[in-house]
């Protein structure tokens, strides 16, 4: 860094090169390698790890870790009870953290599916919810977003966070309403012109056949007039 190392004659600011010898490894076993104890054990690591690398602001990297333990437990059958709860517990801490990373990340559609996802394994799970409010809010479905907000005020009426998100939908939603207004009404005002044009149009055309039925009548007039005479 800025103070180099006089230790090792390193100046300040320098770039230096590392060469890492590797002396050993272990090769991680592959999801049909492993038993059950296992996948719960291992899943437990790479959460640890991913919520690392998630205060590390490596959303990626994190989201690869909890993409681990979806894709470990997600379809583990013949559980003992305990297990199953273990099992259902880290896979909803998966979605869920995968919806924060996804969030981050922009990619709303992905929040969106984690969020349902945590929320079939708890359907009044707080921050599924309230992560799927935001997903909806980001995409301008506000009306979406208002629904789920409302239920994480009704479920867990101290969540202030929601509360603060609610009043954005809410002002939204007027927005869009009288955006809509403004719409409709210069349509109907773009209807009422054609239609007045349409008419003008018409009168004017009678007009102009009145006009030329009584020139042929004069015409015509003349004609009997010359034959008279």
């Amino acid at each position: 860094g800025s103070a180099g190392k006089e230790k090792f004659q390193i100046p300040p600011d320098a770039e230096l090169q590392y060469e890492v010898k590797l002396k050993s490894f272990e090769k991680a076993k592959e999801s049909w390698e492993m038993n059950t104890d296992e996948k719960l054990e291992q899943s437990c690591i790479v959460k640890e790890r991913g919520t690392q690398y998630f205060k590390e602001g490596k959303y990626k990297r994190a989201a690869l870790q909890y993409k681990k333990i979806v894709s470990w437990l997600e379809h583990e059958s013949g559980l003992s009870d305990e297990e199953d709860t273990k099992a259902k517990s880290l896979r909803l801490a998966a979605h869920l953290n995968l919806a924060m990373c996804h969030l981050k990340l922009k990619e709303y559609s992905q929040a969106l599916e984690n969020c349902n996802k945590a929320l079939e394994l708890d359907s009044n799970n707080e921050k599924g919810l309230f992560r799927r409010g935001e997903a909806h809010l980001a995409v301008n479905d506000f009306e979406l977003a208002r629904g789920d907000f409302q239920k994480v005020i009704q479920l867990y009426p101290s969540n202030k966070a929601a509360k603060v998100q609610l009043v954005t939908c809410q002002q939204k939603i007027r927005e869009q309403h009288e955006k809509e207004k403004k719409m409709y009404a210069n349509m109907f005002q773009r209807l009422a012109d054609k239609d007045l044009k349409s008419a003008a149009t018409l009168q004017t055309g009678h007009t102009e056949d009145e006009e030329m039925k009584d020139e042929q009548n004069g015409v015509e007039d003349k004609s009997e007039v010359d034959t008279e005479a």
